[in-house]
């Protein structure tokens, strides 16, 4: 009986209505389960037993079945047990699980009951359950089949078909008890799933006809060609493009010319034809032309370790290969074809056993030497998978076929190179062919700022479709017929930039609007020095850094030297003092000091220091602004350095693991010089020995008293007097700040000396 089940591939029958049905087998395995043993859905070893079947959407479909109603599901039994299972039960549903895993439960929505429950006892052969209603199948989701009876005792269990799949596609719970049905807890996992019979019904519909070909592109002309239609079609009729035909489902096709050629597919069922035509789908070459002879061939020095190339895709290429054991692999009769000026994702997968370095090249110029500057189109350094984008260049040679090479090593070895021998890897071939695409180009470009204070911006093309004339509109009534031209605006304002790019097929116009904005206000005086970081190392460097209005966030030393002045800068006051912060992280104790060029003059006298935190973390002081000596109504600029401790850090000492960053500083006499005249300020003795007296015509409220690099060194609160005497023998000489707050919140900053 089971082995005429086996020999129909396809059973005609007929349910109610006389709908049309056919069997679909999932699984032909010929070994069966043992009178104890599980998954066995008729399995009376235990009182009760349930189990839950995945099938994928993908097996079905491999077996010919297409969306539509499920009639009923049967299982091929070798050895019938005979004992009436209580309550037979069957469930279905759809599931995105393709495998049960560790830790999976038993699925217990979605599912609809279509068989029983019912006592049932099996027989043997194939135990078909018509369903009480169809379950209609969407022809995309993964089947979830539950199963379950549950009696009062126990025999043995029916033994029946089942074929070992890769993953767990069954898990299922047997027990001795009473409530096996409403089991919802993690099960036991198998990859012995039974062999399944589907009643399925036909859709009255006609088929809709899809294929596919490997490869599309052959140096010998032999095409396998793989049906992929849908609802079932019962006849095909293949058109080549060669002037030959099939009636194969499948057919493997040898062209005899070569040339590129269309492939028509029509598909056909009782209930209509449909045709699938895809043009210029397959490429013969015959000639045994390939790439120019390349200067060298990399050979696998030990392919027996499981390194390598596994997959290569580039536009059309789409080639799986095996791994190093394979060698060198000459593939260039597989090629594609890409347009100059357009962009294409290239991806190398090497997974096994471990990850790996890898480098591609293209021989653009098609001299047989892989430039390692110019031809390298990706590269990565312990991964698994390579990927980039690659822009085909201008200046390849056009509509020749050009070699693509692919090396990948054990990523303990060095990086490759064109005509390095793998170590435990190996070296691939293809062959690309480059075209210029018939189209006008697409103008597109970009520039390096859009915001400038020197008003100097430099532009790059961005054009596809290889523009061989640019014409350039700056806004400002600057034009240029350059590619990547270099502009200078020499007034303010904010500028529209459009660009035109020509080839032989025609124009393209971009325009952006408000695209350059130019402020020369901020524009400063250059500095006499740009201090590098030397070697960067663990987190050093300059995070933020905060003065009055300047906020301003970045990365550490990683990003070397850099001048923020032209969108990061503030107004100060002569006389006034300001709090400084710079946040230089949690990782190191740094050195960090801050200058402003009073003077304009481009360097950073010691007299211009203005901020110094030694051996400290995130500083934060108090800046103080000279009341007189510094250029007014113009942006200064601040350069903030930081390093590791004990750094000479000198304005133009390159850091060794830190950074400096500029910015940009205004300075304004102060306004209500008159009002602290009216107050009658004295100071005096000025210079003294570190003891002074403070006189006012106006209450004052607190003094601060700080270095003249801003370090607060003493503060008096509560004075409420018109006088006070301070002192502190313990200061060195040098130059020093008060701040005298008086009770109306005005306040007053003056210098003074220590002999």
């Amino acid at each position: 009986m089971r082995s005429l089940y086996l020999a129909i591939a396809l059973l005609i029958s007929f349910s109610s209505g006389m709908a049309q049905t056919s069997n679909i087998y999932i699984g032909n395995g010929t070994q069966s389960n043992s009178s104890t043993a599980y998954p066995a859905p008729y399995g009376n070893w235990y009182w009760g037993a349930k189990h839950q079947i995945i099938v994928l959407a993908s097996e079905l479909t491999a077996a010919g079945m297409s969306a539509g109603d499920i009639y009923g599901l049967g299982f091929d039994v070798d050895q019938a047990n005979g004992t009436q299972l209580d309550g037979f039960t069957i469930k279905i549903g759809t599931t995105t699980s393709t495998q049960f895993q560790w830790g999976s439960n038993f699925q217990t929505t979605g599912l609809t009951t279509v068989f029983g429950p019912a006592n049932y006892t099996e027989t043997n052969g194939v135990n078909m359950h018509s369903f009480s209603s169809p379950f209609n199948w969407d022809g995309t989701s993964n089947l979830i089949i539950d199963i379950c009876f549950n009696n009062a005792s126990f025999t043995n269990n029916a033994s029946t078909f089942f074929t070992q799949t890769t993953d767990d596609m069954v898990m299922y719970e047997r027990q001795d008890a009473a409530n096996v049905c409403s089991t919802t807890g993690n099960g036991q996992r198998s990859n012995l799933r039974p062999n399944l019979i589907f009643e399925w019904q036909v859709p009255n519909i006609p088929p809709v006809a899809d294929f596919i070909a490997s490869p599309t592109v052959s140096c010998s002309g032999d095409i396998q060609f793989t049906d992929q239609s849908t609802n079932s079609p019962t006849s095909w009729l293949w058109d080549f493009g060669d002037g030959n035909t099939s009636t194969q489902q499948n057919p493997t096709h040898s062209y005899t010319t070569t040339g590129t050629y269309t492939v028509t597919l029509t598909a056909t069922n009782p209930f209509g034809s449909d045709d699938e035509i895809k043009t210029n789908y397959v490429d013969v070459n015959l000639s045994g032309a390939t790439p120019t002879t390349p200067s060298c061939l990399p050979q696998t020095v030990d392919g027996t370790l499981g390194f390598g190339i596994t997959n290569v895709e580039f536009n059309t290429i789409n080639k799986s290969s095996g791994d190093a054991s394979e060698g060198y692999s000459d593939f260039t009769c597989d090629q594609t074809t890409v347009y100059a000026g357009q962009s294409y994702t290239f991806t190398a997968s090497h997974k096994s056993p471990t990850t790996h370095n890898c480098t591609a090249w293209i021989d653009w110029n098609n001299d047989g030497v892989f430039n390692p500057n110019t031809e390298v189109i990706a590269s990565s350094s312990s991964d698994t998978t390579t990927t980039a984008t690659v822009i085909i260049p201008s200046t390849a040679v056009l509509n020749t076929m050009l070699r693509m090479r692919v090396i990948a090593d054990y990523d303990l070895n060095a990086q490759p190179t064109p005509c390095s021998d793998p170590g435990y890897g190996q070296c691939e071939d293809y062959t690309v062919i480059v075209e210029q695409l018939a189209q006008p180009p697409s103008s597109d470009f970009t520039s390096n700022v859009v915001y400038t204070c020197d008003g100097t911006v430099d532009f790059e093309d961005l054009s596809t479709n290889i523009p061989y004339a640019w014409s350039w509109s700056f806004g400002d009534g600057g034009t240029s017929v350059a590619k990547n031209p270099t502009h200078t605006y020499t007034s303010d304002g904010v500028y529209d930039v459009q660009l035109i790019t020509t080839n032989q097929y025609g124009s393209d116009t971009l325009l952006q609007t408000a695209y350059i904005e130019v402020a020369t206000e901020f524009d400063l005086t250059d500095a006499s020095c740009e201090p590098i970081t030397l070697s960067y190392c663990c987190g050093y460097g300059i995070y933020t850094v905060s003065l009055n209005t300047i906020n301003h966030s970045s990365g550490d030393a990683a990003d070397d030297y850099q001048d923020y002045s032209c969108e990061n800068n503030t107004t100060l006051q002569t006389g006034n003092t300001y709090l400084m912060e710079v946040r230089t992280g949690s990782q190191n104790p740094q050195d960090t000091k801050a200058w402003i060029d009073f003077n304009n003059d481009g360097s950073f006298d010691a007299s211009e220091l203005v901020f110094e935190e030694l051996n400290a973390y995130n500083p934060t002081a108090m800046i103080a602004i000279p009341a007189s000596g510094v250029v007014l109504d113009t942006f200064l600029r601040m350069r903030v350095s930081s390093d590791e401790v004990g750094a000479s850090l000198d304005p133009c000492d390159n850091n060794f693991r830190g950074q400096t960053e500029d910015y940009g500083v205004k300075i304004e006499d102060v306004d209500g010089v008159a009002e602290f005249d009216s107050k009658n300020i004295n100071l005096y003795p000025n210079p003294n020995n570190g003891a002074f007296t403070i006189s006012s015509s106006a209450l004052i409220s607190e003094i601060e008293v700080y270095s003249y690099i801003g370090r607060l060194l003493d503060r008096k609160t509560g004075i409420n007097a018109d006088m006070l005497n301070w002192s502190k023998s313990s200061l060195p000489a040098g130059q020093y700040l008060v701040v005298i707050k008086f009770a109306d919140q005005s306040r007053s900053v003056q210098k003074f000396t220590i002999k």
